[in-house]
């Protein structure tokens, strides 16, 4: 069982509730992360994506330096456990069709996990997640993925092929077709 802590990202980038989304874009843009987490004092009360500021401030023609961050947060804030089943955790990602989720620890923040990190190491997962992919990437990633674990060796390659609904490398894919 891979858990969370295995393959998460341990940046956790905040703004505070009162920051605009512009300066949650730059921090963004700046620390080169998809999200923020958005808190009152020291607590997590919400998170703001790329996507929150494109579909909720761009998209809608709002001045971004004059809208709150709490306004177009996603609260409550939706967690994973460090020493949780990586599964769990992406079958709940799917489930509120969040790309990311926040891994938090006797109460603190100690990282981020991704659908990225999850197909980084399992692209098996990717029927699970495919709601958060367009059709083309759902086609093209079943072809071919970068990189992950072979389901037949568990070996870590950077090139995995889809073969028989498996994820395998190179040295399993005959295998994998003549089953």
């Amino acid at each position: 069982m891979m858990k969370v802590s295995d393959i998460m990202s341990a940046r956790v980038i905040m703004v505070a509730q009162n920051s605009s989304a512009h300066d949650a874009a730059k921090v963004m843009k700046q620390e080169d992360v998809g999200s923020v987490v958005v808190c009152e004092g020291s607590k997590p009360i919400g998170i703001v994506t790329r996507e929150d500021i494109t579909n909720k401030v761009a998209a809608l023609d709002k001045q971004a330096s004059k809208v709150l961050v709490k306004e177009i947060m996603s609260s409550p804030v939706v967690t994973a456990a460090p020493d949780e089943d990586m599964v769990d955790a992406a079958k709940r990602m799917n489930k509120y069709g969040y790309e990311r989720l926040p891994v938090k620890q006797l109460n603190k923040l100690v990282g981020f996990i991704s659908v990225r990190d999850i197909l980084r190491v399992s692209p098996g997962m990717l029927e699970l997640l495919r709601d958060h992919f367009d059709e083309d990437q759902v086609e093209e990633g079943r072809e071919e993925q970068n990189a992950g674990e072979c389901e037949l060796c568990g070996n870590y390659t950077e090139s995995l092929h889809s073969a028989n609904d498996k994820w395998v490398c190179d040295t399993c894919k005959e295998e994998a077709e003549e089953v």
